[in-house]
């Protein structure tokens, strides 16, 4: 007579929401310019030029982090769920993949001959920082999330303001000295709250 031996229950790991995992990327990418303005500070004439591989990687890897914090906000529906929080979703989708091309123009066909493409890219990634502003807003109106983390989008648009005006009463050095600390911040608070928010934290 032969015992038979049930099979084990196969027990797989839960996987994080994706809200979560999309907050720590946002994380990885916020102190890249902090990082990018450090590096140029202390290695002086011997630090990477702007249009250099690694001062482009820190760029996308930086606008990717971004990128990721803006779908990890529509996932939570953060900014609301009418017809006007996808627009604003839409906006930044365009500004952000446009902003994203900017290094690889510079690493290929150069300002110089990128032509009406490559300006359009220039401006996309300052104009989607300011852009957050609008995103913030719209995070205030909705109510979705509580507490600190509602302001976390507003913080993450005063960064390009205050940079401005910081090199406005300090000069073009202040530039990185503020947007570097200010985005690694702000960012970086943004994805902690993506990481940190329950499932439930989403308009309904």
């Amino acid at each position: 007579m032969t015992a038979s031996v049930s099979p084990l229950p196969v027990v797989s790991a839960a996987r994080p929401p994706l809200h979560r995992t999309l907050g720590v990327l946002a994380m990885i990418g916020s102190p890249m310019m902090l990082v990018q303005y450090v590096s140029w500070r202390i290695a002086g004439s011997a630090a990477p030029s702007p249009e250099s591989l690694i001062a482009q990687a820190e760029f996308l890897l930086y606008i990717w982090g971004f990128a990721a914090a803006a779908i990890g906000l529509r996932l939570l529906r953060v900014t609301g769920t009418g017809r006007g929080a996808a627009t604003i979703t839409a906006i930044q989708a365009v500004g952000l993949f446009l902003a994203s091309c900017q290094p690889l123009l510079d690493l290929t066909v150069g300002r110089a001959r990128g032509g009406a493409f490559y300006m359009a890219t220039d401006i996309a990634w300052p104009a989607s920082h300011v852009f957050m502003l609008v995103v913030g807003i719209a995070a205030l109106r909705a109510g979705v999330w509580r507490g600190w983390r509602r302001w976390t989008p507003l913080a993450c648009g005063l960064a390009f303001p205050l940079m401005a005006a910081g090199a406005g009463i300090f000069g073009r050095e202040a530039m990185g000295a503020v947007f570097g600390p200010a985005t690694a911040l702000s960012f970086g608070a943004l994805g902690l709250a993506l990481a940190t928010a329950p499932a439930r934290d989403r308009a309904r």
